[in-house]
C-alpha cells in the first residue's frame, strides 16, 4: 500500500507527470532512429547563452558534417541565430520557471516530428523542464553534463538521471560557468579544446550619434543593482572626464531604474543622456553595445555581450556566484579580447549561492536586505571611489580621451 501511495504522490506532481510519459516512451522504444541529426537543448538566460557561445561554435565544429538544431527560451533566440553556426533554431515561447502546458504541449509535438541521433544536454543547473524537453525528443542518445543541483531539488535529479545514456563529468568545487563548457565539449571529443572569451557579430546601430558609452544599471532581481546615487554620481564623473553621451539600457519592466537614476544626474549630464531603457530588441543591444566606448553594468547580460563584441566594461560584482560567472576564467585568452574588469569587496559571506538559510547564518544584515530588495551587503560594500578609478584606468587604458 505505501508502494501505492508513493506512485499516486508522484502522478499528482504535473511536471512528474510529464516526464514520465515522455521518458517511458523513451526506454521503451526499440531500435534506431536512423537520422544523423543532432539536438542541443540549452534553456537559458540571455547572459548564460553568450558566455556559452564560443563553446557552441565549437559543437558544432566538432559535428560539421552534421545537421545541428539549438532548443533555446525565445528571449536568446537572437543571440543563437547571431552564433551563426546552427541549422535550425527552435524557441521555447514561456517562461522556464512557469510552464504554459498548452504551448509546451504545441512545442513538444514540433520536437516529435523530427528524429535526433543525438541530444546535448550542457547545463550543469537546469529546471525541470529542460528533462522534459529531453525526455520527449526522440533520439537514440542523451549525453549530459553531470547535474549539479541548484535550479532543481536533489529529489527531482535523482528520479530523472536514468533517461540520461552518458553523463561528463562537471568540475568540482568553486569552478567557472567556462569550465562547466570546457569539460563538455572535451567530453564530446574535443579533447585539446579550451575555452575561449565568447564572440558574437555586431552591427552598426542607428539610435546615437557621437561617441557613447552604456550603462546597464539594472538586473534580473533589485538585490544585486549598485546603488542608483552611485551609478548617476559616476555619470556625472565620466561626462565631466570624457564629454560622451550615456546611453542607458535594459528592459521594459525596469525603465523605472532609468528615471531615477536621471533625476539624480546634473542638468549638463542629464541632457547627454539618452534612456533606451525597454525601447531595444536583443539585436538592438548587441550592436549598441559593439559600438560603444565602453560598458559600466551589473552582474548581468549586459556585460557578457560587451566581452563577446571586445568593448571594455567595469561590472560590479556580488558575492553569491563568485567566481563561477564573474570575474572570468578563460583558458585561452587572445590578446585583444576585452575581458570584464571586475569590482568587487570579497566577504566572510561570499558563496552564498543564494540560500537564504545560509545567508541568515553568516549575514543577518544581508538577509534584511534581501527581504527589503535592497542592495546586498557584497554589493553596497563596493564604493563608488573603487569603481570610479577602474573606469577612469580602463579609459586611461583603450586611450578613449
Amino acid at each position: 500500500m505505501k508502494v501505492i501511495e508513493r506512485i499516486k504522490k508522484v502522478l499528482r506532481h504535473k511536471e512528474l507527470r510529464w516526464f514520465w510519459r515522455y521518458a517511458a516512451m523513451a526506454k521503451l522504444h526499440i531500435g534506431r532512429y536512423a537520422s544523423k541529426k543532432i539536438i542541443l537543448v540549452r534553456l537559458d538566460m540571455i547572459g548564460d547563452c553568450t558566455m556559452f557561445s564560443s563553446a557552441a561554435k565549437a559543437i558544432c565544429d566538432h559535428y560539421k558534417d552534421r545537421e545541428v538544431t539549438v532548443v533555446c527560451l525565445s528571449t536568446t533566440k537572437p543571440i543563437f541565430e547571431r552564433m551563426g553556426c546552427f541549422y535550425e533554431i527552435i524557441p521555447v515561447d514561456f517562461k522556464p520557471t512557469a510552464i504554459e502546458y498548452p504551448k509546451l504541449k504545441s512545442l513538444i509535438r514540433r520536437l516529435r516530428s523530427t528524429e535526433y541521433d543525438l541530444l546535448l544536454q550542457p547545463q550543469a543547473s537546469k529546471l525541470p523542464i529542460a528533462d522534459i524537453i529531453d525526455a520527449a525528443i526522440k533520439c537514440n542518445r542523451r549525453i549530459a553534463l553531470e547535474t549539479k543541483v541548484g535550479n532543481s531539488s536533489a529529489r527531482w535529479v535523482n528520479m530523472v538521471n536514468f533517461l540520461y545514456d552518458e553523463f561528463i563529468p562537471s568540475p568540482k568545487g568553486i569552478v567557472s560557468e567556462f569550465d562547466y563548457y570546457g569539460a563538455f565539449v572535451r567530453g564530446l571529443g574535443c579533447s585539446d579544446y579550451k575555452t575561449t572569451c565568447p564572440s558574437l557579430p555586431y552591427h552598426e546601430q542607428h539610435f546615437i550619434e557621437g561617441n557613447y558609452y552604456v550603462i546597464y544599471p539594472a538586473g534580473s532581481f533589485r538585490q544585486k543593482f549598485w546603488p542608483l546615487d552611485r551609478v548617476a554620481r559616476l555619470a556625472d564623473h565620466l561626462y565631466q572626464k570624457t564629454g560622451f553621451i550615456a546611453v542607458i539600457l535594459g528592459a521594459p519592466h525596469e525603465k523605472w531604474v532609468a528615471e531615477e537614476i536621471k533625476a539624480k544626474l546634473h542638468p549638463l549630464t542629464a541632457m547627454s543622456t539618452i534612456d533606451l531603457m525597454g525601447r531595444t530588441t536583443i539585436e538592438d543591444v548587441v550592436d549598441i553595445i559593439g559600438n560603444a566606448q565602453f560598458v559600466i553594468s551589473n552582474d548581468t547580460s549586459g556585460v557578457h555581450i560587451a566581452c563577446a563584441t571586445k568593448t571594455p566594461s567595469v561590472v560590479v560584482v556580488g558575492g553569491w556566484h563568485f567566481k563561477r560567472f564573474l570575474p572570468y576564467h578563460i583558458e585561452n585568452p587572445a590578446p585583444d579580447d576585452c575581458l570584464p574588469v571586475s569590482a568587487y569587496t570579497e566577504m566572510p559571506c561570499y558563496y552564498c549561492d543564494w540560500d537564504w538559510n545560509t545567508i541568515g547564518e553568516r549575514n543577518q544584515e544581508c538577509l534584511h536586505r534581501m527581504q527589503q530588495e535592497e542592495p546586498c551587503t557584497c554589493i553596497d560594500a563596493v564604493r563608488y571611489e573603487q569603481v570610479c578609478d577602474l573606469v577612469d584606468e580602463m579609459i586611461e587604458r583603450a586611450r578613449l580621451c
